[in-house]
């Protein structure tokens, strides 16, 4: 575990032995949920629930616990147990809120501690875990020691997550995704998986929305990458990015010409490894403002006395936010400090891998909360290890229409091709009540949230045509799984069957219309050997998946 220490922070090393991973597990209870309700209903009630005595006591209950158990298990020398000792004070996060910080110290103290924070967030608990070395989780040891603490601590004192109430995301470090055509390969191949923020990983929600969401998003995302390949993020293009760019955030392209020349048609941008790096942040950079920002989440929101929710924070509620790909000298994104002070390279420096703020990531946000530290640890290797095929066969090609276009950007043609205005007058009304209540009076629209039309769209779709769908999902799904189990090298993986680790992922009521004569299913048919799969082993996968809500909201697709 100690071998990578030295390297992993650097920007430069960016192969994926030495990339690094930031956690952030959400648990609940009844209780968190309600008071968060209660307090901000009322007129600056949400800075007394931070305040809450409740919510500051099982904060530091969890964390003394954690420690208690620890030093227990230390003693009894169990081998998930590496550090010599752990430390337990509170102190305040950038906001002025109590959290309870745990640094595991090594034994001969050459490493800096692994430090784990435990606070307070709207309805939820959360962990802030990173930077965590991304070999660690190929370590049965680590996992062990996640599980035994992290999780079954919280879960004992009558914590658990949910779907509804706080997700399971993670970030893994810019740098591993900066090279070749990787980071536009990623969101291309989202574009055409819409299913892996709404039906796999979490369900339908503003927080993560997808890029397929409209159609006016998925066309603003698949410009970005269309001018990616014409070359015209490459400097060639666009001359060569500054310091000042990052800092100003200015002058990001794309350029106003094609220079395909500039670029390989099947590996990506032609050049130095600098003038690949700069490419692919310029396209990163490009993407937040011109295609995520494009019917983001919470979209009415974006107004600078709304906190979290500021102009310039608003694309980050998509299923992947790039809003911490910075350089040192940059603000941080929340807290406006300053990035890296000691690190702050000359204004008019060419923009280099070496300047990346050290905690630069690509987050994750479609996840939903995991009952399990295997459950998040499989999940993320999931990414990783597609990142790797996506690296081993670049450059993916966008498809322009899928069959859950329906209930995504189609999803209003779908409410009338199947005699439903009247209930699309209805949302209609809503929805212009709602966007005026959420940007204070300043939208006048009956624009409807595409999370609600997904629900909508898919009730009156006729059952043969929800279970065409449940098809493509299925498959794309099982692709993706078979591609990362192809790069999957841990010895557990091998002759195993990949599916077993994820079939749990997939939102039950797929199964439900998977498993009826309309669905025309074969015998041998792959679909069908994962149908029998699931119904074998239901009440287990289920057992892995995290309930909707722990009081009692209704879910969407039940309404």
């Amino acid at each position: 575990m100690t071998e990578v220490l030295g390297r992993f922070r650097e920007p430069t090393e960016t192969d994926w032995k030495n990339a690094w991973v930031g956690m952030e597990p959400t648990f609940q209870s009844e209780k968190s949920i309600k008071l968060w309700g209660e307090f901000s209903a009322k007129e600056g009630g949400e800075d007394k629930y931070f305040e809450d005595k409740y919510m500051l006591d099982m904060e530091r209950r969890v964390a003394s616990e954690i420690v208690e158990k620890y030093e227990k298990k230390l003693k009894e020398k169990h081998s998930y147990c590496m550090f010599a000792k752990v430390k337990h004070e509170a102190d305040l996060d950038r906001w002025g809120v109590r959290r309870q910080c745990l640094e595991f110290k090594w034994a001969d103290g050459k490493f800096a501690d692994f430090k784990v924070r435990f606070g307070i967030d709207p309805e939820t608990f959360e962990y802030s875990i990173k930077p965590v070395p991304m070999a660690w989780f190929y370590d049965e040891d680590f996992v062990r020691f996640l599980q035994d603490f992290f999780w079954e601590v919280p879960i004992k004192a009558g914590l658990k997550p949910s779907l509804a109430h706080g997700g399971g995301q993670f970030s893994i470090s810019a740098k591993a995704w900066l090279g070749g055509s990787l980071l536009a390969d990623d969101f291309a191949t989202r574009l055409n998986h819409p299913e892996l923020s709404t039906f796999i990983f979490d369900w339908p929600n503003p927080d993560d929305r997808q890029f397929r969401a409209t159609r006016d998003r998925f066309q603003a995302v698949k410009t970005v990458i269309d001018a990616y390949w014409a070359g015209r993020f490459h400097p060639g293009a666009l001359g060569e990015p500054r310091a000042s760019n990052a800092i100003f955030d200015h002058g990001w392209g794309p350029a106003p010409a094609d220079r395909s020349d500039l670029m390989d048609s099947k590996l990506g941008p032609i050049g130095t490894a600098r003038q690949l790096f700069q490419t692919n942040f310029a396209f990163g950079r490009a993407m937040r403002l011109q295609g995520q920002n494009i019917h983001p989440g919470y979209w009415q929101s974006a107004h600078p006395k709304e906190t979290g929710y500021r102009p310039d924070q608003i694309m980050r509620y998509s299923e992947i936010n790039l809003n911490r790909l910075q350089i040192a000298g940059e603000c941080h994104v929340k807290s406006g400090q300053v990035l890296n002070r000691v690190r702050v390279p000359e204004f008019d420096a060419p923009l280099d891998l070496s300047m990346l703020y050290d905690e630069a990531s690509w987050e994750d946000r479609a996840q939903m909360g995991k009952t399990s530290a295997r459950d998040f640890t499989e999940a993320l290797l999931l990414d990783v290890h597609f990142a790797q095929w996506l690296q081993a066969n670049p450059h993916v090609k966008i498809v322009e229409s899928i069959l859950q276009d329906q209930i995504n950007g189609d999803a209003i043609s779908t409410l009338r091709r199947n005699g439903a205005e009247k209930r699309l007058d209805e949302l209609r009304r809503e929805a212009r009540k709602a966007n005026l209540e959420a940007s204070d009076g300043r939208v006048k629209s009956d624009w409807i949230e595409p999370e609600t039309l997904i629900w909508e769209s898919w009730k009156v779709l006729p059952i043969g045509e929800k279970a065409a769908i449940a098809r493509e999902i299925m498959t794309g799904f099982i692709s993706r799984v078979q591609a990362a189990a192809s790069m999957d090298k841990r010895e557990s993986s091998r002759n195993a069957d990949p599916m077993e680790l994820h079939r749990h992922r997939i939102l039950p009521i797929l199964w439900d219309v998977l498993d009826r004569p309309e669905a025309g299913l074969k015998a041998g048919d792959q679909i069908q050997r994962e149908l029998e799969a699931w119904k074998s082993n239901r009440n287990e996968y289920l057992s892995r998946r995290p309930v909707f809500s722990h009081i009692n909201i209704k879910e969407p697709w039940k309404l």
